[in-house]
């Protein structure tokens, strides 16, 4: 960014004032400054790796650590794959406007694969069915609040659907039709 074309943007009732044009043209040139400092695509969230991560968790405001124990026992620290997801999705609860049709955006970009159906109680809670295979700690971040948007104070009830495939859904319900279906109470408040 050169700051001459914002210079010239000055009026004339300012142009000729010394002070002010000397006030400007430095402030101007520290913006011009701080443009042209890259940040290394090294903390871009999808190509960063380990402390980078982290780092990026810190400034997004989503920790690896999470603050619960996963179902199967695994470590709750998350990998760097489901770290990512969760970060993504914390950017974009970061930025969300409120509406159903991002939150739709939202999960196609992380889970491309599942099927999303959400719907709007009117009564502070809203339903969200998912299809599809997404792996366990991904359905336990979605069922925490990592993953889908919501306003503050509603509840998310989530019924997830999937073809039993894998072993490490194990104490789950499974009914007739092969599928599983969890779902998940709102918490309390």
């Amino acid at each position: 960014m050169a700051i001459e074309p914002y210079v010239n943007l000055v009026t004339s009732q300012h142009y000729n004032k010394p002070k002010f044009m000397s006030w400007l043209t430095a402030v101007l040139e520290k913006v011009d400054d701080v443009m042209k400092v890259n940040i290394p695509s090294a903390f871009d969230v999808n190509k960063a790796v380990g402390v980078q991560l982290d780092t990026v968790g810190e400034l997004v405001g989503r920790s690896r650590y999470l603050p619960f124990q996963l179902a199967d026992g695994s470590s709750p620290v998350l990998d760097d794959a489901n770290y990512r997801i969760a970060l993504k999705a914390k950017i974009a609860q970061n930025q969300w406007d409120g509406t159903i049709p991002q939150i739709y955006e939202v999960w196609d970009s992380l889970f491309p694969e599942a099927q999303l159906i959400i719907k709007d109680n009117q009564d502070m809670t809203m339903d969200a069915n998912i299809r599809g295979d997404l792996g366990l700690q991904s359905v336990e971040l979605i069922t925490v609040g990592y993953i889908i948007p919501k306003p503050s104070g509603v509840g998310l009830n989530v019924t997830w659907e999937t073809e039993v495939t894998r072993y490490d859904y194990v104490g789950m319900i499974v009914t007739t039709r092969d599928t599983v279906q969890l779902t998940f109470p709102k918490p309390e408040q």
